[in-house]
């Protein structure tokens, strides 16, 4: 009996190492994209609202998506946060002639993350599942005789990944550079994430701006922890007396 229930217990063990060996929590560090020198893909995303909306409007939703220059969302993606109420105007160097710039403080609310299981943060798992906790973009507008001309934006961001304790964290900065805008009469292209409704989450929306994102840093942590490897010999000797 004791012979049955040790041969037992090491194949239990085994398939736990083994399992140990292919699945595991993101690895914890600070990855920046190929701009500032690291190897996480740049981005591009896309806000979109409905007919009456705007950009510093309630109910406009988010969805960014790496590009590696073909393909986007290979390596990373976040989606369908929304803002829900209207924006903190910070700054406002407007003057009497419409010529300046504001800035506001945006406040996202909900959304999912999404990292690829081959990023530089590979531990085993098939990829990354989680959830937005919080989103904060500071966007500054050029006003050009009151009329908006350009916008850049300033995101942090924090969230949690899936099937792992809550602690286990990203933190996530970066800028984003306005490319076009159905305000100004264009059509977002194929290459931009789909402007995405705030209910569904579905791209069936057509109003919106699409962005490029750069100047990413995303810091994971609290994720791993150092495992200290038992010896077939301290198993052996822990269920054999």
């Amino acid at each position: 009996m004791k012979r049955t229930a040790l041969a037992l217990v090491a194949s239990l063990a085994v398939m736990l190492v083994a399992a140990a060996s292919f699945a595991g929590p993101p690895l914890n560090g600070v990855y920046k994209s190929t701009d500032l020198g690291g190897v996480v893909n740049l981005g591009r995303y896309s806000e979109a609202w409905d007919a009456g909306g705007g950009a510093i409007l309630p109910g406009t939703t988010l969805n960014a998506q790496s590009w590696d220059g073909t393909t986007l969302g290979t390596m990373w993606k976040y989606w369908c946060s929304t803002l829900v109420a209207a924006p903190v105007l910070l700054v406002n160097t407007v003057d009497a002639n419409g010529n300046g710039q504001k800035t506001y403080m945006k406040t996202f609310v909900g959304g999912y993350l999404w990292l690829s299981g081959t990023g530089p943060w590979a531990n085993g798992d098939v990829d990354y599942p989680g959830l937005i906790d919080t989103y904060y973009e500071f966007e500054t507008i050029q006003y050009v005789n009151w009329v908006r001309v350009a916008a850049i934006t300033n995101v942090q961001a924090t969230g949690h990944f899936n099937n792992y304790p809550t602690t286990c964290m990203n933190f996530a900065i970066g800028n984003g550079s306005e490319v076009g805008s159905t305000d100004f009469g264009q059509v977002k292209p194929v290459t931009y994430p789909g402007l995405l409704d705030a209910t569904t989450c579905y791209d069936t929306r057509v109003l919106g701006s699409w962005w490029d994102f750069f100047t990413l840093t995303l810091s994971i942590t609290g994720c791993t922890t150092p495992t200290e490897d038992a010896t077939w010999g301290s198993v052996k000797a822990r269920y054999s007396e």
